[in-house]
């Protein structure tokens, strides 16, 4: 609500605007182009509205098809797993004489309970994964959001080198390795 209320007084005043002529600008008016910095909450949110629109945000459009092919072969495996689950559950309640009728005939209860439990299972396992899926688009939307303007330059270096060590509880030194990181 207060949003819908700010968004209206800004457009109310916005009428009211004036603007400067490149006449009147003088040599201490000074204009500075500050780079955008891209929002990881922008990210995580437009990745959280319609998968796959934060990493494009985040210009990392290889990701998309990923997210979209991982999503579609889940939402096809609950499909599947849900139509023999409920194939394999209506066979089981209508049991005669401890086996299945029709083309279930050959089958025991026991094993339809089976078959059909098994069934529920992977639709269940789908489903979890599809919720994953979806979480997982978002947190990497929103890492890739933070890390867009993280440097990485190729000025890296280790450098190991051997050190003497003094053992602050003991009077003698010990010898180790040094690691020297430098970026």
């Amino acid at each position: 609500m207060r949003q819908l209320l700010l968004i209206s007084v800004l457009l109310l005043f916005s009428w009211s605007s004036y603007s400067q002529n490149e006449d009147q600008l003088t040599e201490s008016d000074t204009i500075t182009v500050v780079p955008t910095k891209y929002s990881p909450r922008l990210a995580m949110a437009m990745s959280a509205v319609l998968p796959g629109s934060g990493q494009i945000y985040n210009k990392k459009y290889w990701k998309v098809p990923i997210i979209y092919i991982g999503g579609g072969a889940l939402v096809y495996s609950t499909l599947y797993n849900t139509k023999y689950y409920i194939e394999f559950r209506d066979a089981f309640n209508s049991t005669e004489g401890g086996y299945g009728v029709g083309d279930f005939a050959l089958y025991s209860s026991d094993q339809l309970k089976s078959i059909k439990d098994q069934y529920r299972r992977y639709r269940d396992m789908s489903i979890i994964g599809l919720g994953l899926l979806y979480v997982l688009n978002i947190v990497d939307a929103a890492v890739d959001g933070y890390l867009f303007d993280y440097d990485i330059s190729d000025d890296l270096s280790l450098r190991i080198e051997p050190n003497v060590i003094q053992n602050q509880y003991r009077a003698d030194q010990q010898i180790g390795l040094k690691c020297t990181i430098h970026f």
